[in-house]
C-alpha cells in the first residue's frame, strides 16, 4: 500500500510540474476589457501617421464614452494591418499601471493606447461585424447574453477568416469559459469540433483543453481521436520555440482521462521526446491506462542513450518508487 501511493504521489508531482505552461490566466479578454480603466469604442481609421500612430474618427461608445475623436499610438503590426476608411471596435484607455506603485494607475503620457489582454497577446482592434460588435457592447445597454447566443457568437468570430485578431480572441475566450463549455448545446459543439480539427496548433491546442468541459456525448468521440492524431502525427524530435511540444503535451494528458490500451503504443513513443515535458506527460498516461506496462516502457526506455537526461532521472526515480 504504500509502495503504492508513493508511485501515485510521484505521477502527481510530474503532472504538476509541468502544467505551468498551459496554466490559464485570471480571466476572460471580455471581463477585462470591461473593466473601469478601459473604455470601448466604434470608429474609422481616418488616417495614418508618423511614428505608428492612427487617427480614428469615434462613431459611437459602446462602454464609457466621452465622445471625442483620438489619435492612438500602435505596433507595428497593428499599424501595417489596419486599413484607412475601415471600420473598427477597439479597446482602449488612457492609464497605464504605475511603474513605481503596485494597482496604482497614472495617466498614460503618450495618449490613450489599445488594450491588451493577459494571455492573448494583440492588441483589442477588430473589423467591425455584427459579433464583435454585440460581445464589446456593455452588457448594461445591450442587455444580458444566454450562454448559447454568446457561444454563438464566439463561434462566428472563431470560424471568421479576415480578421485573425478576432478570431483569436474568440477561440481564447472559449477556451476559458467553463460556463459557456459546460453547456454547450449539439449545434454549437459541433461547430466548435469543426473548427479545433483544422485550427493551427496554438489554437488547437487551447480549443482541445476547452472542450475536455463538453458534456460527454458533446466530445465523444471527436476530441479522444483528435488528442490521438496530435500525439500520433509528431516524432519524438520537435522544434522546441514552438506550438507543438505544447500540443503534444497536452494531447497525452488528454489521453491520459480519455485514452485506452490500444493507445499504448503511439503515448509510449513519446517517452523518447527531446522535450521532457512531453516525455513526463507520456509517462503519466501510461500510468494512468496501464500501470504495469508503464513501468515495463519505462525500464526499457532507461536502457536507451536517446532520452533526454531530464527524462532519464525521472524514470528512475518512476521506477525506483514502485519498489521493484
Amino acid at each position: 500500500m504504500k509502495v503504492r501511493l508513493m508511485r501515485i504521489l510521484l505521477v502527481a508531482m510530474i503532472s504538476m510540474s509541468f502544467t505551468g505552461e498551459a496554466a490559464r490566466p485570471l480571466g476572460s479578454p471580455f471581463a477585462e476589457f470591461f473593466k473601469n480603466e478601459n473604455k470601448v469604442a466604434r470608429g474609422v481609421v481616418v488616417e495614418k501617421l508618423t511614428g505608428n500612430k492612427i487617427a480614428i474618427r469615434v462613431d459611437d461608445y459602446l462602454y464609457q464614452g466621452d465622445d471625442e475623436d483620438m489619435t492612438l499610438k500602435v505596433d507595428t503590426n497593428v499599424f501595417a494591418d489596419v486599413i484607412v476608411g475601415t471600420e473598427y471596435v477597439f479597446v482602449f484607455s488612457r492609464l497605464r499601471k504605475n511603474r513605481l506603485v503596485r494597482d496604482e494607475w497614472e495617466v498614460n503620457p503618450d495618449g490613450p493606447g489599445l488594450v491588451q489582454a493577459r494571455g492573448l497577446g494583440t492588441p483589442a482592434i477588430y473589423i467591425n461585424n455584427a459579433a464583435i460588435l454585440a460581445l464589446l457592447t456593455s452588457p448594461i445597454r445591450r442587455g444580458e447574453l444566454s450562454a448559447d447566443a454568446e457561444t454563438t457568437l464566439l463561434l462566428r468570430l472563431a470560424e471568421s477568416k479576415g480578421d485573425e485578431r478576432a478570431r483569436e480572441l474568440a477561440i481564447f475566450e472559449l477556451y476559458l469559459r467553463d460556463d459557456l463549455q459546460g453547456t454547450i448545446s449539439g449545434d454549437n459543439a459541433d461547430r466548435y469540433a469543426t473548427i479545433a480539427v483544422s485550427a493551427e496548433p496554438r489554437l488547437k491546442n487551447f480549443l482541445l483543453q476547452g472542450a475536455g468541459n463538453f458534456p460527454e456525448e458533446r466530445r465523444t468521440p471527436w476530441l479522444p481521436n483528435e488528442f490521438r492524431k496530435a500525439v500520433a502525427a509528431h516524432g519524438t524530435e520537435l522544434e522546441l520555440n514552438s506550438d507543438i511540444p505544447l500540443l503534444i503535451k497536452n494531447s497525452l494528458l488528454g489521453l491520459r482521462e480519455e485514452g485506452a490500451v490500444d493507445d499504448l503504443d503511439i503515448i509510449g513513443k513519446h517517452l523518447y521526446s527531446n522535450a521532457p515535458g512531453v516525455a513526463e506527460a507520456a509517462l503519466s498516461a501510461l500510468d494512468a491506462i496501464d500501470s504495469r506496462e508503464a513501468l515495463a516502457r519505462a525500464q526499457q526506455a532507461v536502457q536507451s542513450d536517446e532520452i533526454h537526461l531530464v527524462t532519464r532521472r525521472n524514470l528512475i526515480t518512476y521506477i525506483e518508487s514502485t519498489g521493484t
